[in-house]
Order: structure tokens, then C-alpha cells, then sequence
């Protein structure tokens, strides 16, 4: 699996945060499982750039100070009038132990009832939650739309097939996406989101983030000093 570059800093905390940011500067934090956090900066557009190609489920070769580090990001802030990223949390990840984590569902062709009777395509599910080792972590999970041939047909997550080293961790038979007539609609289909607006809303973070959590919570308190 092809990994994004993203150089960074260790961050020099006699600058503030705010004054980072004015510079177009993203303060953020390194940490995993037995690791000590790290404060970082990076360039904003570098990051900005990284992310919407790898999102919170692809690994980043993370360079910091010139060592290579495997990372996903575990979290990000937004400046809450902007909407620019304000902070970015970086989780280190071991290459020989699973992951379990969120991949968005991808839809690929056009369903034959919508085209045939007008049907409502509906998207039940927008992501499913895998585990499997971090090199083998896709960036999506494609779903056929051609077997839904008739009104009221389904594709369940027994139907679909999980990528090599993958393997699907919620209820076969949860429904993924299904047809139904137009009359029938009730509610309207929700909006597409980019990257950034699903990350904000909190994808589920990778095995190990939780045992971190507190020493990296006092780490950024410190860098909003």
C-alpha cells in the first residue's frame, strides 16, 4: 500500500499556538501506545494537502526532524468561525499488530432500478468498520451497484467482498445500500461531505489511541498555552 510523505517539526513551544497559525503554521501532537507525545508544526497547505488524499484510515510516513515515523490521524480541531484545522493529533502505528478502524464506502455505477423505474437509490451505510493489518488498510471499500435490479433489492455486507487481509468487523446482514420506489421516499438523502467534514465529526480511531489519550490531552493543553 503506497503511503502519503508529510514533513514536520518538533515544535518550539516559546511560540504560542496563535502566533503559529498567524504564519500559517498548524501546531499539532505525536503519540501511540508507550510513547512519549511529541509537540510538532507543520506547514498548513502541506498537511491540508496529505489529508484529503489519506483522510483518518491511510497511513502517512511521517518525517519528523528527518526520522520516518508510520502514522494515521487520529484527530483533528477546527477553528470554530473559520473552519480552518486548528491542532492535528498524529497516533503511531505498529505495522505487525491489527488495526480497527472506519473506511468510507465508495458506490460504483449506477443501480438498473433507478434507471429502469426511477427508484431512489439510498446509501444506508457510509462507512464499515474493518480490521486488518495498516498496510492492508484501504482507503475505501467500493460497492457494486449493478445487482440491484429490481425495487425494494438490497446489498447487505454479506455480499460484498472484503479485500485481501481485510476483514469486515459489523453485522453481515446490515443492509449497505438499497433501491426503493420514488413514491416511497420519505426522507431526504444526506449530503455528500468532503474530508475534512467527516473527520471533523469523529471517525473511529484506531486500536491503541485510548491507552494514549491522556498523556496526549496534557500535551495539547500545553501547546495552547
Amino acid at each position: 500500500m503506497e503511503t502519503a510523505t508529510l514533513t514536520v517539526q518538533t515544535r518550539d513551544m516559546k511560540t504560542t499556538a496563535h502566533n503559529l497559525r498567524k504564519e500559517s503554521i498548524l501546531p499539532g501532537v505525536y503519540y501511540g501506545k508507550g510513547i512519549k507525545p511529541v509537540s510538532l508544526q507543520m506547514d498548513y497547505q502541506s498537511f491540508r494537502k496529505v489529508f484529503l488524499k489519506t483522510g483518518t484510515n491511510s497511513l502517512i510516513d511521517l518525517s519528523i526532524d528527518g526520522k520516518n515515523e508510520k502514522v494515521l490521524v487520529h484527530d483533528l480541531e477546527y477553528h470554530p468561525l473559520t473552519g480552518a484545522i486548528a491542532h492535528v493529533d498524529f497516533i503511531h502505528v505498529n505495522l505487525k499488530e491489527e488495526v480497527t478502524t472506519h473506511i468510507p464506502i465508495e458506490t460504483v455505477g449506477v443501480a438498473p432500478a433507478v434507471k429502469a423505474f426511477g427508484a431512489i437509490l439510498n446509501t444506508v451505510k457510509h462507512e464499515l468498520n474493518v480490521k486488518c493489518l495498516p498496510l492492508d488498510l484501504p482507503h475505501t471499500i467500493q460497492v457494486d451497484l449493478s445487482s440491484l435490479t429490481d425495487l425494494s433489492s438490497s446489498i447487505h455486507i454479506s455480499d460484498l467482498v472484503a479485500p485481501k487481509g481485510v476483514k469486515f468487523m459489523d453485522n453481515p446482514e446490515d443492509v449497505v445500500v438499497t433501491v426503493t420506489a420514488a413514491s416511497d421516499e420519505e426522507a431526504s438523502l444526506p449530503t455528500a461531505q468532503t474530508a475534512e467534514e467527516a473527520a471533523a465529526e469523529g471517525a473511529a480511531p484506531a486500536e491503541g489511541a485510548a491507552e494514549a489519550a491522556p498523556a496526549a490531552e496534557e500535551a495539547k493543553k500545553e501547546e495552547k498555552k
